[in-house]
């Protein structure tokens, strides 16, 4: 089982778009200046804080939507509900029983909500921040989370925001990008397995992180 849902995985990795090879310390540097205040990224933009909660200013992170018994209190969403640029933060409170507000991030106004799709192999669940400019506009989305198998929400974000897969110099990562015209990441999805695959724990085989930047206006 563990198997055949690692190959599902892997093959539409490979034909998701086009695809550079470069060099994974020059990628995480160009990502840090992008998504944190130095190079020194947080945690909201650094994958290597897999594990951690997805908590960037302040620290009331939801809890782990992946726990035993947490699913009654955490409703649940399609990924093309809630990634998406129309919303509002009068939308996000609305839809979750418990929201953490209050996480400012360079001129932001932050609503983290626990995420769930679904219970299926290919949903996604983990923290789910949305970060609105001044004008409440939806600025940035961040998600940090797990899934049993990528191929869903790889498809979706290909499509919809148009990532293409870069590859960098290792091979248990899969890298996504949008790059800023001065070639650094202007939104990214980051994959990779998990560092311990459990055949009975079928909805943890991947870590996520990503970061969606709102669309330039033209």
């Amino acid at each position: 089982m563990l198997k055949k849902g690692l190959l599902v995985f892997v093959p539409l990795l490979a034909a998701a778009g086009p695809i550079a090879l470069f060099s994974a310390p020059d990628w995480w540097s160009r990502v840090a200046a992008s998504v944190s205040p130095s190079a020194s990224a947080s945690s909201e933009g650094r994958p290597s804080a897999w594990g951690a909660s997805a908590s960037s200013g302040g620290t009331d992170a939801p809890a782990d939507p992946t726990a035993p018994g947490s699913l009654g209190d955490v409703p649940m969403y399609d990924l093309a509900d809630v990634f998406r640029f129309d919303l509002s933060p009068d939308w996000v409170v609305s839809r979750w029983p418990r929201v953490s507000a209050g996480l400012a991030y360079l001129g932001l106004q932050g609503y983290r909500v626990p995420l769930v799709t679904g219970t299926a192999e290919d949903d996604v669940a983990g923290a789910l921040t949305y970060y609105f400019n001044p004008r409440q506009q939806l600025q940035r989305m961040t998600f940090q989370g797990t899934t049993g198998n990528a191929a869903r929400l790889v498809s979706h974000v290909t499509s919809r925001f148009g990532l293409a897969r870069r590859r960098i110099n290792d091979a248990g990562v899969f890298l996504y990008v949008i790059p800023a015209p001065d070639g650094r990441a202007k939104s990214f999805l980051w994959i990779r397995p998990a560092p311990v695959v459990k055949a009975e724990d079928p909805h943890r085989r991947f870590e996520v992180a990503m970061v969606l930047e709102r669309p330039e206006e033209r």
